[in-house]
């Protein structure tokens, strides 16, 4: 189970956020300093994750007989938490950042674990407005969270934003050829006819589902369980989709809606296009509904031991469309090369949790605009940083004046994906950039 450690000065609102977050009054509060002196323990379940809390005493300046052990407890939770929430009381901007808050500061930067800067004490939206200040980012922590743990405003976006980060960490620190990954749900969508349910059999080794060359035999999503090596897959086999004038039966209607559907809960999609036939209007429509439900997406051409050809490649197959998809050229039918699909969905589904530091992501964009010769003195004013991953989404931050003359135009910003993804392995993943005026982050 992962533990954080909630750590800082005294009266910043720690046990009260802890109390808050473990949906109990478990710890004492009080404004008297040096209330919390022992470390306190508490489980919270949230998005189905179940994290622990370590409440720790504040360190306040006037040295007394309990000061040193306080500290020693708090030392004792940093070491054995997986990340710190960094608890400061939220002040002005003009108020200088104390010595004490730097102390502390350094005593997290020493243990290297993953810290939240936390501002607790925002209870009305002035405060809050203090929080956008950069005058918190001289903490080194990074970006606050404003929050309130007395009324509970901004509490839950934080979890929110926690449980992605400890999901992440989970995908960030696993070797996949070697260590287990979170189930994974894979969806097998197309036309049909295309073979998917044939693929399915195929991938399971067994004759799970019926398969007939009769349009529409599988008349909704079937799903089947099975691991390969040290990974859990979910694999859903759906009914072919048609265009809507061509639906008259109810139950290929509820089918067809049900796949649709399909394509919401899962993580990867392989779309099955058939290699004997032109990618079809309707197969490009699929296609759009993909991408823009922000799916890992890798294109299965079959039906290639109909086709007299050794070697496919992309080209040979008109797929203009998610260029960062990769496509595997396969028979379902005597299965050929189907099992090499499972290391390319593994593949996929790291790429869609890829996070990249803020200073490697600004280190490259300085390196593309003189590489690819992009106006210097509009980007030199932009900073980058990625905000989310599954789709891995970047924000560029503008100042106003540039965004007013709109110095930067779409193809720049295709420019710099395609950086990326020449940069990092995002193959399999779209990606998201959103620009932005700085002075409004």
């Amino acid at each position: 189970m992962t533990k954080i450690a909630l750590v800082g000065q005294a009266n910043v609102g720690k046990s009260t956020l802890f109390n808050r977050l473990i949906s109990q009054s478990k710890a004492i509060t009080s404004a008297i300093p040096g209330t919390t002196r022992d470390r306190n323990y508490g489980v919270c379940e949230w998005r189905g994750k179940e994290i622990t809390f370590i409440d720790t005493g504040g360190v306040w300046e006037d040295p007394d007989d309990f000061k040193e052990s306080v500290i020693k407890h708090i030392d004792i939770a940093i070491q054995e938490s997986d990340f710190i929430f960094f608890i400061l009381e939220i002040k002005s901007p003009d108020v200088p950042i104390s010595n004490l808050e730097r102390d502390i500061s350094r005593l997290i930067k020493k243990s290297k674990k993953p810290c939240f800067l936390i501002l607790n004490k925002a209870d009305n939206p002035a405060k809050r407005e203090w929080g956008l200040s950069n005058h918190w980012l001289k903490m080194g922590a990074g970006e606050p969270f404003c929050v309130s743990a007395l009324n509970g405003s901004g509490v839950g976006d934080l979890l929110d934003h926690v449980t992605c980060q400890i999901k992440e960490q989970f995908l960030a620190s696993t070797d996949v050829s070697q260590e287990k990954l979170p189930l994974i749900k894979v969806a097998i969508i197309g036309k049909p006819n295309v073979g998917k349910s044939t693929l399915l059999n195929s991938l399971l080794g067994e004759e799970k589902v019926i398969v007939s060359s009769l349009p529409h035999t599988t008349r909704g999503p079937q799903d089947s369980s099975l691991t390969v090596g040290e990974n859990d897959f979910l694999l859903i086999d759906t009914a072919g989709i048609r265009r809507r004038a061509k639906i008259k039966a109810v139950i290929e209607k509820i089918g067809v809606r049900r796949s649709l559907e399909t394509i919401e809960r899962a993580d990867i999609i392989l779309m099955v296009l058939d290699i004997t036939s032109s990618l079809s209007h309707q197969d490009k429509a699929l296609i759009d509904f993909i991408i823009k439900k922000d799916k890992g997406l890798i294109f299965v051409i079959n039906k290639c031991d109909l086709v007299p050809k050794q070697k496919f490649k992309r080209d040979d197959f008109a797929l203009d469309f998610g260029s960062w998809a990769p496509a595997i050229f396969i028979s379902a039918q005597k299965g050929d090369n189907v099992k090499e699909i499972f290391s390319l969905i593994v593949r996929v589904q790291k790429n869609c949790f890829r996070r990249i530091t803020e200073l490697k992501l600004n280190e490259f964009l300085i390196s593309t605009v003189k590489r690819k010769k992009l106006p210097p003195d509009v980007w030199v004013k932009v900073h980058a940083q990625q905000t989310d991953v599954c789709p891995p989404s970047f924000l560029f931050l503008a100042p106003s004046i540039i965004l007013k003359r709109k110095s930067i135009n779409p193809a720049q910003i295709n420019i710099i994906e395609k950086a990326l993804r020449g940069r990092w392995d995002f193959s399999g993943t779209p990606i998201k950039i959103t620009l932005t005026n700085k002075s409004k982050i």
